[in-house]
């Protein structure tokens, strides 16, 4: 198995809110919100972490 690089110039902060329902021109209130590491590079990481492969991250 290779080792991969995988650079990430541009990191971002991805944040879900899940709600109940979505209904036109009311408030919209979250039951849980959830915040997790983003950006190209983060995506493909995890992905290839899910494909088992050997990585290393670099976030600048």
């Amino acid at each position: 198995m290779a080792n991969i690089a995988v650079l990430s110039l541009n990191p971002a902060l991805d944040v879900t809110y899940k709600i109940q329902k979505l209904v036109d021109d009311e408030k919209i209130h979250s039951f849980e919100t959830r915040f997790d590491p983003g950006g190209n590079g983060i995506n493909v990481g995890r992905a290839l972490k899910d494909l088992k492969q050997r990585l290393r991250l670099a976030v600048f």
